[in-house]
């Protein structure tokens, strides 16, 4: 069945909402109700004809291999590690060994070897289950941890004793992925639950062994987002609600109560719900708090906050905004040779990571050289400070990689694994690049600018075979949104490609957080068709530049990137030869009724408001489609069910373009819809297969081929 035969089963009803007294029709309106006999039609044909396509897309099984080899599946490559946490010695971690399915959760004590402790496959074999989170108890001996199956997003909360691996007490249902904060003796924890009949979201405290359904409520918000952090030693607990992704937080500071039936006595310290701002606390050793903030700091800076009177208007800034460098976090630490308290400054400038300490006070002791010019993230240390720190870092040619920041030898060095205050032996070298297959040219990475619709310069990324010439099959992507960065980091598809021939190129458009809160709020809310503006900008530069031509251009994205991919092709059909939108919101007008829309009303808007309705309807992608356009070849992808972006969008806009297209087979518009996952983690081997589809598909629109023996080669 091809995509015309399939469009001509989708049927159009004459469904027309009259918003602010303009009609606008919702032809697919039936496709929202996915447990519906007719979608479920619907959806067995899309199967079909995606099936039929991939059989025909030459270079699928080269493309496999050059993946799998990417991703280490095949033992090449770096295995998955995250930087450890520390508790009284002992050490915990996620690790993933080549070929591994899923992370594995380790640890190891003082001066012991380490061992697995959670495997989410030993809990559902067929790789359903995932572990969204986990966090041990002041003295390690305890684990609360949380795994979801099916990607369905509603974790089961449970305590695990780490030395025996056996449960402890029984289960809690918290609603979504809730934040943990441990009580200083291990006796219980804060954390947040989400009540199916009230809105909003509430603190509760769980006595470990005690009755869920018993656990007492301490504060309560309409709010729908809140997190709980204690401080070491428990003293202080920290509490964070905010309206939306977002927006700005109110933050509370409240101490610990000495008796159960007390209650917490918390104080408002800083409420960014009228500026946008938001902060977060640290704590360091001796009760010393600092807050991150960005009240009125685009770039970030450094407070000193006294318990006392924690008033934001109290606090004392410790370490100024530094205009370009956006400060994302804090590790309180001790200075190895004197014994004094230090800060480590973790940085990003163009979201190159950089790493900076700093007195108590403020001064600035040194910096410290990254590992190389990407991204540094995760930044971890021991709660009571100590004398080194750990972070994850990347670029485009390095895979993922921890590191111990050495602050006696003023360096990042590859993490021995040792306890907190070893020195070494470490591991020799530098990053560990992930080198290509024999006979494959190595990639060469270029950071450019080039000016968007405005005259603004957006910075880009540019990876290539060395010394290729073009126009190259290119395949481009930007995420733009939420004010989150895009650090130069390692992606094995991208590697894939590249590999292959193409070049890869990742846009730092306006919405997201390169370049501090100003450059988010340059591309959000009624300003979102700016981030639309120079996606497109970076694709006519790319072909101006001779880099590719409109006939080699694929660009591609996933969930608010795959609303800018949606977004493009819908405007400038013409620029692209092939797009890849995957778990995306399409529907602008609806999407905050479904999913997790309504947290997202902040970044967006909504068609409620009569000053964000012509906005959101001009570049709504699913209300822009035009019958009888020749647009691209698009594959969309989504789950069956996804619990954060509801697989309306992509199911509505699939037939809405199947319908418009006037492509013809050479560029079909072909839908692939899984089961058994959601928005986020999902096993090695579905993952592998999603990729794999995902580049046959570009490559066979943009006429990249593997080389041949690429198969034999990777594997």
């Amino acid at each position: 069945m091809d995509a015309t035969a399939i469009a001509a089963t989708a049927r159009r009803d004459p469904t027309t909402d009259l918003l602010h007294g303009c009609a606008v029709p919702d032809p697919y309106r039936w496709l929202e109700d996915g447990d519906a006999t007719a979608c479920a039609a619907w959806l067995a044909g899309q199967d079909a004809a995606f099936t039929a396509a991939a059989r025909a897309w030459p270079g699928r099984d080269a493309f496999r291999a050059l993946l799998a080899d990417a991703a280490g599946a095949g033992g090449a490559a770096t295995p998955v590690a995250s930087p450890p946490v520390w508790r009284r010695g002992r050490r915990f971690a996620l690790r993933r060994a080549p070929g591994q399915r899923l992370p594995v959760l380790v640890t190891a004590p003082p001066g012991g070897a380490e061992r697995v402790l959670l495997d989410p496959l030993a809990l559902d074999p067929s790789g359903a289950a995932t572990l969204d989170s986990w966090r041990p108890s002041p003295s390690g001996r305890l684990l609360a941890y949380q795994v979801s199956r099916g990607g369905d997003e509603r974790p089961l909360l449970r305590v695990l004793d780490t030395a025996r691996g056996t449960a402890v007490g029984g289960t809690l249902a918290p609603g979504r992925v809730t934040a943990v904060a441990w009580l200083p003796d291990d006796s219980g924890f804060y954390y947040v639950d989400t009540p199916g009949h009230v809105p909003g979201r509430r603190l509760r405290l769980h006595r470990v062994g005690a009755d869920p359904a018993a656990d007492p409520v301490l504060l309560t918000t309409d709010l729908p987002q809140m997190s709980v952090t204690t401080a070491p030693g428990g003293r202080h607990v920290m509490v964070s609600a905010a309206p939306g992704a977002t927006s700005g937080n109110l933050l509370w500071l409240a101490e610990h109560p000495r008796a159960p039936a007390a209650g917490l006595r918390p104080v408002l310290v800083h409420d960014g719900t009228a500026d946008g701002s938001r902060a977060v606390l640290r704590f360091a050793p001796g009760g010393r708090v600092y807050a991150v903030t960005d009240s009125g700091a685009p770039f970030g800076r450094l407070c000193a906050v006294d318990p006392a009177r924690p008033g934001s208007a109290h606090w004392r800034e410790v370490v100024a905004e530094d205009p370009g460098a956006v400060l994302g976090d804090c590790a309180p630490l001790t200075d190895p040779a004197t014994g004094a308290p230090v800060l480590l400054l973790l940085l990003s400038r163009e979201g190159a990571g950089a790493l900076r300490v700093h007195t108590a006070d403020g001064a600035l002791i040194a910096d410290i050289p990254a590992p190389g010019p990407g991204g540094v993230s995760r930044l971890t240390a021991p709660p009571d400070g100590g004398p080194a720190a750990w972070c994850a870092y990347s670029d485009f040619t390095t895979p993922p990689a921890v590191y111990r920041v050495d602050l006696g030898a003023r360096r990042c060095v590859p993490d021995p694994g040792g306890p907190p205050g070893a020195r070494g032996p470490a591991r020799p070298g530098g990053p560990r690049r992930a080198d290509p297959p024999a006979g494959a040219r190595r990639p060469e990475v270029r950071a450019l600018d080039y000016p968007s619709h405005d005259g603004v310069p957006v910075r880009l990324h540019l990876v290539a075979p060395s010394g290729a010439d073009g126009p190259l099959p290119t395949l481009l992507t930007a995420y733009g949104g939420f004010g989150a960065s895009t650090p130069p980091a390692y992606s094995p598809a991208a590697a894939a490609w590249v590999r292959a021939g193409g070049a890869y190129a990742v846009a730092h458009v306006r919405g997201g957080g390169e370049r501090g809160t100003g450059w988010h709020a340059a591309g959000r809310g009624a300003a979102k068709p700016v981030a639309i503006d120079d996606f497109t900008a970076a694709a006519q530069w790319l072909v101006e530049q001779r880099w590719t031509a409109p006939d080699r251009l694929a660009v591609r994205g996933a969930s608010h990137s795959g609303l800018l991919v949606a977004a493009a092709v819908t405007r400038r059909p013409d620029l692209y030869a092939a797009a890849v939108c995957s778990d995306a919101v399409t529907d602008m007008l609806r999407y905050h009724r479904f999913g997790q829309g309504r947290l997202w009303t902040e970044e967006f808007g909504t068609a409620d408001d009569p000053g964000m309705f012509a906005t959101l309807l001009g570049y709504s992608p699913y209300h822009r489609v035009r019958p009888g356009t020749p647009y691209p070849a698009v594959l969309l992808t989504c789950a069956r069910t996804d619990p954060r972006v509801d697989s309306l969008h992509t199911r509505k806009l699939a037939a809405a373009l199947q319908h418009a297209t006037a492509s013809g087979a050479d560029r079909p518009v072909l839908l692939r819809c899984e089961d058994g996952v959601g928005h986020g983690l999902r096993s090695l081997d579905r993952w592998l297969a999603l990729q794999t589809d995902v580049l046959a598909f570009c490559a066979a629109h943009t006429g990249l081929r593997p080389p041949d023996g690429a198969a034999a080669e990777a594997g």
